[in-house]
């Protein structure tokens, strides 16, 4: 695959998830990734892991209102730790958790550590291709 093909096909899965997001709520690690995600024209519903709150009443409070939930949390060590996590929890109470997206950047964009250089990533990507992040 050639990397415009790649990029072509990151911002189809961007489009995609925007959709998404508009009936499935994301969940991201901090206050940055939704400023992010918000700057990529995200609208729908977007969760912030809280640091106050252990984990497993997180997912037990989202299992009250959703039955699945998109996370996008960063690709660093923590980041992958707290995936692991929340799959497991969230499974236990039967929310189904979509990773598609996390994985598609993971696997495709070796720049990106964190859900915060989404938009710069984007836009790089988009200024070398004449794609647009926001279409």
């Amino acid at each position: 695959m050639s990397a415009k093909d790649n990029v072509e096909k990151i911002f189809k899965s961007l489009e995609y998830l925007k959709e998404k997001n508009r009936s499935i709520p994301i969940v991201v690690e901090g206050k940055n990734d939704i400023r992010a995600l918000r700057r990529l024209s995200f609208e729908g519903e977007i969760l912030q892991l809280h640091s106050r709150v252990t984990i497993e009443k997180f997912c037990r409070n989202i299992s009250i209102n959703h039955k699945e939930v998109i996370l996008l949390l960063d690709w660093d060590s923590k980041g992958k730790r707290l995936t692991a996590s929340l799959i497991r929890h969230l499974n236990s109470y039967e929310v189904k958790t979509d990773l598609d997206f996390w994985k598609l950047c993971f696997s495709m964009v070796s720049q990106m550590s964190n859900v915060e250089s989404l938009p710069s990533v984007f836009y790089r990507l988009a200024s070398g291709s004449g794609a647009s992040p926001h279409t």
